[in-house]
């Protein structure tokens, strides 16, 4: 019996669904989020493919997330689900990916959407370019409801559908260098190879975060990656999403940027030692402003000053320097002083004010899950 406060929801599936060879399987991972979860897994039940199977994966959830996840597994059975302890997203994932049967794999994340097109648009760009990963693009929305990928794209104004990244939109292909000066795709926007993640071994479960940062970095070192010139994912931002994980993200992100770049130095020459120093900065210097909001004044003040080792002329790095010795003040200072962007009133002061990190859904600590 379907759990009160968790409709189910999704196009009427066929048997030809249920007897059609699976060619995608998308793995969801998840944990105390089932206020989120249904509307997730109806986004993916509604994609118009033939062949879908729907991997839940319940990283050891503690609150009625089983009960609505049995719901929906007996709802629809292209939906399956698989119980783990909580070992984390990056082993959720891999455990999605062990259970996949289908040659193809997609991701997404248990608060998110998947546009309905999404899988039919990427299996098709896959199919013309030959390549065992493509991506798509993906906007962010504003929503502290449940709500369909239908309506979000219906009512753009409404929910503030904005293209992410903001800026420039990533490049017809996914390149190395690319992806070293700032995230480019959420994990919701691709479609990979099962092969493909099984050689690279999935996703590093012994990082904190970042996980799929990696693996971005990783596959377009090894794989090309075209992009499709669609939205296919839609990644959703609520009040108190990302809040108090700056400093993990950071901290994550550097290392995972350092290792890639110890191993691939040829995209470090490419690039040239400025703008790789620059982001390694940036990266320290959000450290620093998450210790600041923490307390951790020796914390604060020796990620500034890595900061400002490799990026001298950075004015914030010297701030968050002077200032470390009194992180409260500071604290007091960024809540009357916020610039009072959507990011500082969606995701609190613990967001930093100039960093993309914590706007990259796939990028979420694992206290996030």
């Amino acid at each position: 019996m379907q759990p009160s406060g968790h409709p189910v929801t999704g196009r009427q599936h066929h048997a030809d669904d249920e007897s059609a060879p699976i060619t995608v399987t998308i793995v969801i991972p998840t944990r105390d989020r089932s206020r989120w979860l249904a509307i997730a897994v109806a986004s993916a039940c509604e994609q118009t493919v033939a062949g879908l199977e729907v991997v839940v994966v319940d990283d050891g959830s503690s609150d009625d997330t089983p009960a609505v996840c049995a719901a929906l597994a007996a709802a629809d059975p292209r939906v399956r689900i698989v119980r783990q302890t909580n070992y984390g997203l990056a082993h959720a994932r891999n455990s999605g990916i062990a259970a996949a049967r289908a040659q193809w794999i997609a991701f997404l994340d248990d608060d998110d959407l998947l546009a309905p097109d999404a899988l039919s648009s990427l299996l098709a760009f896959a199919a013309a370019t030959g390549s065992s990963v493509v991506a798509g693009r993906a906007a962010t929305f504003v929503a502290n409801e449940p709500v369909v990928a239908a309506r979000v794209l219906a009512e753009p104004k409404r929910f503030r559908l904005a293209p992410w990244p903001p800026g420039a939109p990533p490049a017809a292909r996914l390149l190395p260098e690319a992806l070293v000066l700032r995230p480019q795709l959420a994990i919701n926007c691709g479609l990979f190879s099962a092969k493909v993640l099984r050689t690279m071994t999935g996703f590093h479960a012994a990082l904190p975060a970042a996980e799929d940062y990696d693996l971005w970095l990783r596959l377009s070192a090894s794989v090309p990656i075209p992009v499709l010139d669609q939205t296919v994912a839609l990644v959703r931002r609520h009040a108190g999403q990302m809040s108090g994980r700056l400093g993990p993200q950071a901290a994550a992100t550097r290392t995972v940027l350092e290792r890639f770049l110890a191993e691939n130095p040829q995209v470090a020459a490419r690039l040239g030692r400025r703008p790789v120093a620059a982001r390694l900065a940036q990266l320290y210097r959000e450290e620093s402003y998450a210790a600041l909001l923490d307390g951790r004044r020796r914390d604060a003040a020796s990620a500034a000053l890595a900061s400002a080792r490799l990026r001298p002329t950075g004015l914030k790095a010297w701030a968050y320097l002077a200032l470390s010795p009194l992180p409260g003040l500071y604290r007091r200072l960024r809540s009357l002083f916020g610039s009072g962007r959507l990011g500082d009133r969606e995701r609190g002061i613990d967001a930093s004010p100039d960093s993309d990190l914590l706007q990259e859904h796939g990028q979420r600590g694992e206290n996030e899950r």
